[in-house]
C-alpha cells in the first residue's frame, strides 16, 4: 500500500524522529527509508510525497531525483538541493535576482587564488563551494595565512575542494537564520559564535536566541526561497550597517536550534504543510 509520506534519511537524528511523530499525530501514513541501506529503484512509488532529510548533499539530491523521475513530489526538489548545496551556484542565482550578498571572488585553482590576493583586503573568509557546519571555512587575516590555506586546499583530490570562495569578512560574530516553509516565513533566530570560535554554526556550539522578523527580512527570505526553488529551506543572513546580506542557503535544513530559540514546532508545521499538499 502506498504511504502518504516517505521520509528519506541517511543518519537518524532527533529532528526526523519528531517529524515522524507529528505525521502520525495527523493520521498520515508514512514510510521511513534509510538511503544508506535501501536500494532505490526508478518506477517504484512508495509514497505520494518524499521528504528528503539525508545529511549528505549528494545522497539527498540523488534520492530526490529518483523519486521525482517516478512522479513523486520531493521536498526539496533535486534541483533546489543541488543549487543550495553548491555555494557558487547559490550566489550565481542570488546575483541574477539582485539579492545582495558579501563581495566574493571565485578562484578555481591555486594560481587563481594567488592572483586574487592582489584584489582583496584582509581579513577575508576562504571556503570551498561545498560543505556544511563550517568545515574548511577559514578566517584569513594576512597574506601568509592565505598562502598556507591555498597550499593545504591544493592537496585535496576533489576539484570542488580546490576551489576558493574568497569573501569579504563581515564582522560581528553572529548571523541570522531564517526558516521558510512554502510561502510562510516560520521565524528567525540569531546564531552567535561560541567562546573561542568565530563561526556561528549551531553544530559547532553556536548560541541561539529568537530575533525580530521585520518586513524587509521577510520579503528577502521569500524572494530567496523562490529564486532557489525550495519549499523548506534555511537562509543565513548577515546584518551590516542597516542592510541584510544573504550568506548561504541550506536545502536540507536542521532546525533543532531554531526550535530551541523560538519554541515553534517545526515538525508539526512540516506535517501540516504536507497534509495540505495531499489534500489538493
Amino acid at each position: 500500500m502506498t504511504a502518504d509520506v516517505e521520509l528519506i534519511i541517511d543518519v537518524p537524528r532527533l529532528e526526523e524522529k519528531l517529524i515522524l511523530e507529528e505525521l502520525g499525530k495527523l493520521g498520515l501514513k508514512f514510510k521511513l527509508t534509510n538511503a544508506k541501506y535501501t536500494p532505490l529503484v526508478w518506477g517504484e512509488r512508495p509514497a505520494e510525497v518524499s521528504l528528503i532529510r539525508a545529511v549528505s548533499m549528494q545522497r539527498a539530491a540523488y534520492c530526490a531525483a529518483i523519486r521525482e523521475a517516478s512522479g513523486i513530489r520531493a521536498i526539496n526538489s533535486a534541483e533546489a538541493i543541488v543549487v543550495a548545496g553548491d555555494k557558487i551556484l547559490t550566489l550565481s542565482r542570488l546575483w541574477r535576482a539582485g539579492i545582495p550578498f558579501p563581495e566574493t571572488l571565485i578562484a578555481l585553482n591555486s594560481e587563481a587564488a594567488e592572483r586574487a590576493e592582489k584584489m582583496i583586503e584582509f581579513p577575508v573568509i576562504d571556503k570551498p563551494p561545498i560543505g556544511s557546519w563550517g568545515r574548511l571555512v577559514t578566517l584569513v587575516r594576512d597574506p601568509q595565512s592565505f598562502k598556507s590555506v591555498i597550499e593545504h586546499r591544493e592537496l585535496y583530490q576533489s576539484q570542488a575542494l580546490k576551489t576558493h570562495l574568497i569573501q569579504r569578512y563581515v564582522d560581528g560574530g553572529r548571523d541570522l537564520r531564517v526558516l521558510v516553509l512554502g510561502e510562510e516565513v516560520l521565524g528567525v533566530i540569531w546564531r552567535s559564535a561560541a567562546s573561542g570560535d568565530w563561526r556561528s554554526n549551531v553544530a559547532r556550539g553556536g548560541l541561539v536566541e529568537v530575533a525580530e522578523l521585520d518586513e524587509e527580512l521577510r520579503e528577502l527570505a521569500l524572494k530567496t526561497s523562490s529564486v532557489m526553488g525550495g519549499e523548506f529551506i534555511a537562509i543565513d543572513v548577515f546584518r551590516e550597517n542597516g542592510r541584510y546580506l544573504v550568506n548561504e542557503v541550506n536545502g536540507v535544513p536542521e532546525f533543532k536550534g531554531f526550535m530551541e530559540a523560538t519554541r515553534i514546532n517545526v515538525p508539526r508545521k512540516l506535517a501540516e504543510y504536507i497534509r495540505s499538499i495531499l489534500r489538493r
